[in-house]
């Protein structure tokens, strides 16, 4: 079903931290469902609310948020960072998409592809020279939404649970 309601993308103000970790406590549970290690602690969503204000105060941050035209009623969001890389021949500034998040009622509407182009062109405006993000292998949409606005695997991080004494050996 189509959602006939219009939406805006807007920088996110302090304001908009609570409903900002409100769902990424969503998309954490989204995650959860996919694979186990998404597990958040009882503080995550206040710690990640604490650090949405703080991108938000921030130079090297930015935090977008989708929201309906008529009610102002929020539907997404997009947390992204801009970190230096001074290590690498290349050196130079790379963004980071930490975190985005669609409501299940407006996927597949476009609302993603706005909030990624929105910060496209901060990242440009800042004169980065690349952007990268992670995201889980279980989600199998996740990786279709990436590669559909021309993402390109780059590095692999691999894991080795050592929360049991087998496991650790």
């Amino acid at each position: 079903m189509m959602n006939t309601l219009a939406y805006r993308v807007r920088e996110a103000l302090r304001k908009d931290a609570p409903v900002v970790g409100e769902m990424w406590r969503e998309l954490m549970q989204l995650h959860a469902t996919l694979d186990p290690h998404f597990c958040v602690s009882d503080a995550g969503e206040a710690l990640y609310r604490r650090h949405t204000e703080e991108m938000i105060r921030s130079r090297d941050g930015k935090v977008l948020l989708a929201e309906t035209v008529d009610t102002g009623h929020p539907i997404g969001f997009l947390l992204a960072e801009i970190h230096a890389r001074p290590l690498l021949p290349e050196g130079g500034d790379y963004g980071l998409i930490s975190d985005i998040f669609v409501r299940e009622r407006w996927r597949r509407q476009g609302v993603g592809r706005a909030l990624f182009e929105a910060a496209m062109h901060w990242f440009h405006a800042r004169a980065v020279r690349s952007v990268q993000l992670y995201v889980s292998e279980a989600n199998p949409d996740a990786l279709a939404f990436w590669h559909a606005v021309g993402m390109r695997p780059y590095l692999r991080v691999l894991q080795k649970d050592l929360s049991t004494p087998e496991d650790a050996l």
